[in-house]
């Protein structure tokens, strides 16, 4: 079975639920051109909001170390710095 469907104008298509694996809805759908044909999966669910901001939080106390220009053979081992991050982690 096919469906015809037709682009907006800007270009964008539109897939009905029933075209889609498992709808629903907050889903996500990985898609991906494969030898001239469009490929449409189910993808990961999204990171809890909760981790995405725990990973940035480690993010930007790497920054602040590397602007406390700590890091290398100069200063503190690297080692000791993620080990320290990660002993703020919990």
């Amino acid at each position: 079975m096919s469906t015809i469907l037709e682009a907006d104008e800007t270009g964008a298509l539109r897939l009905p639920a029933s075209l889609l694996p498992h709808p629903g809805p907050h889903r996500r759908y990985r898609v991906a051109a494969e030898g001239g044909q469009v490929v449409v999966d189910e993808a990961e669910p999204a990171p809890p909001q909760a981790a995405v901001e725990s990973h940035r939080a480690w993010l930007e106390r790497l920054q602040q170390v590397r602007e406390r220009n700590v890091t290398g053979k100069q200063g503190t081992p690297l080692q000791q710095i993620f080990d320290e991050i990660r002993e703020d982690r919990r």
